[in-house]
């Protein structure tokens, strides 16, 4: 919580300087956010542990939204929908996270990982990839409410079909996320695959998820503008998760589970088969 709070009190002087030296809104708020990035890493510093980065994932993208909003023109009821399933995306993966906390001992096994392969080189790895990287992801992955605060297109079917897909991305990562936490909790996972509830339309269910949420910010941003450049930060976030979180999680499943291999086989990797 004192990282998060030094981080905020770092970022809405930057976000005032930057403003009454004539930055643009957007860039405003990328320096605040890249200033508040640098602080939860140096808190890492200080615990010995990257994860203190982790909830800055889901905690910054709503104040940021509200603030590339309200900065470009205003809080209509396109950006008001979009925020709201925003929201209800934070609050999944904050709560998920949160649940899942262990205290500062505990740091993802994907950076433990890294700082082994990397050895000298891992404080260049751990603020460029674990911190720095994911900041310029969710910011661009944010920017698609610029688009719907500077707009006054009316909204349509592509709005229809955001609003769909968001709401059902998110409920597809709540489930995949309590049918996972149950499937822990029993001595009987142990050594075993889950390949039941939703994770048996696909191995990543809740990347799956994750990439439609995205998807869905950048659709509303398209029916604001029509611009595809609100498609940016949907597209690396795909390249993220497909060429390098599930790649690491498939590899780590494969070697700990035997059985996974024949999962692999019969289960669609992200695109899920409902039919099954």
């Amino acid at each position: 919580m004192a990282a998060y709070l030094a981080a905020l009190a770092v970022a809405v002087p930057c976000v005032l300087w930057a403003q009454s030296a004539g930055y643009p809104p957007m860039w405003a708020a990328a320096i605040a956010d890249v200033a508040a990035t640098v602080v939860i890493y140096a808190f890492g510093l200080v615990f010995r542990n990257a994860s203190v980065y982790d909830a800055y994932w889901s905690v910054i993208p709503p104040v940021l939204a509200a603030f590339l909003l309200w900065t470009a023109g205003g809080i209509d009821l396109r950006g008001a929908i979009a925020w709201l399933i925003l929201m209800y995306w934070a609050i999944r993966l904050t709560a998920n996270w949160a649940r899942g906390w262990e205290g500062l001992t505990h740091e993802d096994w994907r950076y433990i990982d890294l700082r082994a392969q990397t050895g000298i080189f891992y404080q260049a790895v751990n603020f460029l990839g674990i911190h720095l990287f994911p900041t310029i992801l969710v910011f661009a992955g944010c920017l698609p409410f610029m688009a719907m605060g500077a707009s006054d297109a009316p909204m349509g079917f592509i709005d229809a079909v955001a609003t769909l897909v968001g709401v059902g991305a998110v409920s597809l990562e709540w489930k995949a996320d309590e049918e996972l936490r149950a499937f822990r909790r029993t001595t009987s996972g142990r050594g075993k695959v889950l390949d039941s509830g939703v994770w048996r339309w696909c191995r990543h269910p809740n990347y799956c998820g994750e990439i439609g949420f995205w998807l869905s910010m950048a659709l509303f941003g398209f029916a604001a503008s029509g611009e595809l450049w609100v498609f940016a930060g949907f597209v690396l976030m795909v390249l993220l998760f497909v060429g390098i979180s599930i790649p690491m999680i498939e590899k780590r499943q494969a070697a700990a589970k035997p059985a996974y291999v024949d999962y692999q086989r019969s289960t669609a990797m992200l695109l899920p088969h409902f039919w099954k």
